[in-house]
């Protein structure tokens, strides 16, 4: 009995600790798990270069940037404020989705992510923060997971 009183109680400590964080960070203005619209625009992606391809099961993402981010990258230079990398992202050979990442600033830190559907519409019911997050570690790569692949690509 004892021990089914102390389970009990843990599990309301711990459901009333994760619904203040939740509340807490609702009125703070934040969100949980959605994302919110900000200052990413989506870029016209037939003036951008298809440098590379990746599969992965029923994935295919196809990767684009301008040529002037493309030139820059390969001359070992910060890619231009406004600068868009765009991952198509297929899913059983249909448009899924697209990731837009696009350079805010200055600052090697200055870019911002965010999600669209195939319509082009902000997709809020993907936390576009944990996208930051995730390119973070490859910082000193700009930021990408494909950097090896741009400096690479040959044009064709």
């Amino acid at each position: 009995m004892k021990l089914k009183m102390t389970d009990t109680l843990l599990t309301f400590v711990a459901a009333a600790v994760a619904l203040a964080g939740v509340m807490v960070m609702l009125c703070l203005g934040g969100s949980p798990a959605f994302a919110e619209a900000n200052d990413v625009t989506f870029p016209p992606v037939g003036d951008l270069v298809h440098y590379t391809t990746v599969e992965r099961g029923v994935t295919t993402e196809h990767m684009l940037t301008s040529q002037t981010a493309l030139d820059a990258l390969k001359a070992g230079t910060s890619v231009p404020v406004g600068t868009h990398v765009v991952l198509v992202d297929y899913q059983s050979g249909k448009l899924f989705r697209y990731l837009v990442s696009q350079k805010m600033g200055e600052g090697i830190d200055d870019w911002q992510y965010q999600w669209f559907w195939p319509d082009r519409k902000v997709k809020t019911d993907e936390n576009a923060a944990q996208c930051y997050s995730c390119h973070r570690s490859r910082q000193d790569q700009s930021f990408m997971f494909t950097h090896s692949d741009a400096l690479g690509f040959d044009g064709t």
